[in-house]
C-alpha cells in the first residue's frame, strides 16, 4: 500500500481529495470499511481527543491494520491533537498522520512548538504526515469575519518555519453544519495561499456544510483532505431513532445492521464525489 504522502501527492496532481471520517462509534468504522470495499477508493479515519478517550486510538489502529491486510486502503490520523506526547506515541505506533492543533497558542509559541514537534515526528517516522494549524476554525453559529481567516503570508511563514506537510486553512469553513446559511469559502484567499505554498497540502475542516461546487473548487486549489464528521453524526442519530421505532428485537445488531448500511451509502457518496 502506498504511503499517505504518496497518495496526497498523486491526488493533488489529479485534482482529487481524500475524505477523512471521524470515528466515534464502531458502527461508523464498519460503514467506512463497507464503502471502501465497494469503491476501492482510499480514505482516512481519524479520532479527535474526545473520541480517543472513548474508543482509544490503539484499538482503531488494530482494526485499520487488519483492514490493510485485507487490501483496504484506509489510513489513520489523530485529529486536532493538543498533547504532543500523545501524538508522538501514535507516530511511534504507526499512525499515518497526526494533526497538531496549536491554534489556541500565541503565534510564536505555536510556531516554536510545532517546529520542534515536526522535527521529532519525522525522526520517528520520516513517512508520517504532519498537519498543523494556527488559525482557530470556528464552530457554526459563531461570529466569523474575514479578519479571522488564514493570512496567506503568515501561512507561508508558518509552513516554512515548521516544515510541516499539510496546513488546515480557515477560509470560511466551519465545524458543524449550518442549516440556515450555507458556508461560503474565500476561494481567492486559498488561491493566494497556494501561490505562496505551491508544494504544501491543504486540508478543509468542516467539510460537512460546504456545497459540492465549492468543494470542487477548493480541491482544484490544493485541498487534498476534507474532514467529514457532523454529516455522519446527524445521520447516525436519525437512523438510530428510526431503527428503534421500527424494529422489535432483543438483538442489538438487528438495530445496528441497517444503520451501518445507510451510513456506508453516505460515505460512498463522499468517496466518489471527492474523486470525481
Amino acid at each position: 500500500m502506498k504511503s499517505l504522502f504518496e497518495v496526497f501527492t498523486q491526488y493533488r496532481s489529479r485534482n482529487h481529495a481524500l475524505p477523512a471520517f471521524n470515528i466515534d462509534s464502531f458502527e461508523v468504522y464498519q460503514a467506512v470499511e463497507v464503502a471502501v470495499r465497494d469503491t476501492a477508493l482510499p480514505c482516512i479515519v481519524q479520532l479527535s481527543p474526545g473520541e480517543d478517550k472513548f474508543i482509544q486510538a490503539e484499538r482503531l489502529f488494530l482494526l485499520v491494520r487488519k483492514a490493510n491486510i485485507d487490501g483496504l486502503p484506509i489510513y489513520l490520523n489523530m485529529d486536532h491533537g493538543h498533547d504532543t506526547s500523545r501524538l508522538l506515541s501514535l507516530v511511534s505506533l504507526g499512525f499515518d498522520m497526526v494533526h497538531l492543533d496549536g491554534s489556541d497558542l500565541e503565534y510564536s509559541v505555536n510556531l516554536n512548538t510545532t517546529s520542534q514537534f515536526t522535527q521529532t515526528a519525522k525522526k520517528i517516522n520520516p513517512q508520517a504526515v504532519v498537519e498543523v494549524e494556527f488559525n482557530h476554525i470556528n464552530l457554526v453559529n459563531s461570529s466569523v469575519s474575514p479578519q479571522s481567516f488564514t493570512d496567506p503570508q503568515q501561512a507561508s511563514d508558518f509552513i516554512r518555519g515548521t516544515q510541516a506537510d499539510l496546513l488546515a486553512v480557515s477560509i470560511g469553513n466551519l465545524h458543524g453544519v449550518n442549516t440556515t446559511t450555507p458556508e461560503t469559502l474565500d476561494l481567492n484567499r486559498l488561491r493566494q495561499i497556494k501561490q505562496l505554498l505551491p508544494h504544501t497540502f491543504f486540508t478543509l475542516h468542516g467539510g460537512s456544510g460546504i456545497s459540492p461546487e465549492q468543494i470542487t473548487s477548493a480541491i482544484q486549489l490544493g485541498v487534498v483532505k476534507i474532514n467529514i464528521n457532523t454529516d455522519l453524526r446527524l445521520a447516525l442519530k436519525s437512523l438510530l431513532r428510526q431503527s428503534l421505532d421500527t424494529i422489535n428485537s432483543d438483538k442489538i445488531y438487528d438495530y445496528l445492521t441497517p444503520i451501518v448500511s445507510d451510513l456506508a451509502q453516505i460515505i460512498r457518496q463522499k468517496l466518489i464525489q471527492f474523486n470525481s
